[in-house]
């Protein structure tokens, strides 16, 4: 078994291995840039410190903000852009996060090609021309998005869980914002967010493709080049730890219950970040083979499936786990959770769940960093969170050394079993 494992870690490493290059643009603009060969496309992400973390006290500001980018621009019109991008064969697309608001684009990399992309998409990023009757339609969209969470159990778990974890920090309100506060957002209130954030000093550019470093340079350029030099936006203050623990339930007339148990979590730069991520995986994060599917759902048939992870964030996320099971049976499925939970934190993981879990991630990590959208992904985290450029490189290595020990004191120091958040959404009364 171990050389087997030796086997996988060797083969997968040297698979996984990228040759990540980073530089600056003269804008300010961070570059991150991997090349790759076989396919002869171009993918590229820009990601800017904008997203819903950034709205103040105009929930849904950033996510309306980043909508509206390809709908206009001083010389096209929406319409024009989707089409000259589709004429071209090009992908563009627009996502607004907690921490990050992202506008990708992919593109083949022939030359002409991608010169007619590139000029579109630069145009698209630095040229916007918001109108009002695009700004009516993305907060109608909006709106009747709030309006189906509502019947949504699922939705109204994670919202109130996202407000019970992060409490008054910016992180906690939802992206897309409220009834209210859309409807006091204006037009000049998505202006000056655009023009405060979407500046070259607070964009992270991912590229990856087939093309040299002097194409990938000649790239960043053009598009931090178009853009204001701006300045960074002030990180935001950290997550604080929760103070004490918090039982809710929220009746819904549903016939399952959303079970959500969790507390206050990690950044990507945490000093026993691999160590959770190991441990994590073990306890719910494999799927099937996890602890926690064992207990609640191959013991007991209590949940057709359960699960636990971490979302890393840059003021840090939460860790959490979930499941869904039927009404009658949401107090027992909660009592095995966290009966589970504490066993994992009180005693070392069998040694060989642990082995098992460190090949299992092992032997799944080539796959994810197989694609050019994969790698970019990858990019835009280690580019936009400050991570070493070897992240990816030295991330088997750095799994395959912890001991079972070092994952039990990591949990221990982060989790308290007195001050967790357990949050039920169902018909239970």
């Amino acid at each position: 078994m171990k050389a087997l494992s030796l086997f996988l870690l060797l083969i997968t490493h040297a698979e996984a291995s990228l040759d990540i290059e980073q530089w600056y643009t003269p804008e300010g603009a961070k570059v991150l840039f991997t090349k790759t060969k076989g396919l002869p496309m171009v993918d590229i992400a820009l990601n800017f410190d904008a997203a819903s973390s950034r709205d103040g006290q105009q929930y849904g500001l950033a996510n309306l903000t980043n909508s509206l980018i390809g709908t206009a621009t001083r010389y096209r019109s929406e319409e024009q852009i989707i089409n000259q991008f589709e004429s071209l064969g090009s992908e563009f697309s627009t996502t607004s996060l907690k921490d990050m608001s992202i506008i990708s684009m992919r593109s083949l990399s022939r030359e002409d090609i991608l010169r007619q992309s590139l000029s579109i998409l630069t145009e698209v990023v630095s040229k916007v021309d918001y109108q009002q009757h695009y700004l009516t339609r993305e907060k109608k969209q909006a709106l009747r998005s709030i309006e189906a969470s509502k019947q949504s159990p699922a939705s109204i778990a994670s919202k109130a869980f996202d407000e019970l974890v992060f409490v008054d920090h910016p992180y906690a309100h939802n992206k897309i914002g409220s009834e209210e506060s859309l409807n006091k957002i204006t037009l000049k209130d998505v202006k000056n967010h655009y023009h405060q954030y979407y500046v070259a000093k607070n964009l992270t550019i991912a590229l990856v493709g087939d093309m040299s470093r002097v194409k990938a340079q000649q790239i960043a350029r053009q598009i931090s080049h178009g853009l204001n030099v701006g300045k960074k936006a002030i990180d935001n203050p950290v997550v604080a730890p929760l103070q004490q623990a918090n039982n809710q339930h929220i009746e819904f007339p549903s016939k399952q219950t959303h079970l959500l148990v969790g507390q206050t979590g990690i950044n990507r730069n945490h000093a026993d970040y691999y160590a959770l991520y190991l441990g994590n995986h073990i306890l719910g994060g494999s799927g099937l083979n996890s602890i926690l599917s064992g207990q609640v759902r191959e013991k007991r048939g209590l949940a057709y499936s359960v699960s636990s992870y971490f979302t890393k964030m840059k003021s840090k996320g939460y860790f959490l786990i979930k499941l869904q099971t039927k009404n009658k049976q949401a107090n027992q499925a909660k009592n095995i959770v966290l009966a589970t939970f504490r066993n994992f934190i009180k005693k070392p993981i069998d040694e060989q769940l642990l082995q098992d879990g460190k090949d299992n991630i092992i032997g799944g990590f080539t796959l994810e960093t197989a694609s050019n959208a994969n790698i970019l992904t990858y990019l835009s985290i280690i580019g936009f969170y400050d991570l070493p450029l070897s992240f990816l490189n030295d991330f088997i290595t750095k799994i395959e050394k912890i001991d079972s020990k070092t994952v039990q004191k990591a949990f221990s120091r982060l989790i308290d079993m007195d001050k967790l958040i357990v949050l039920s959404v169902g018909a239970m009364k």
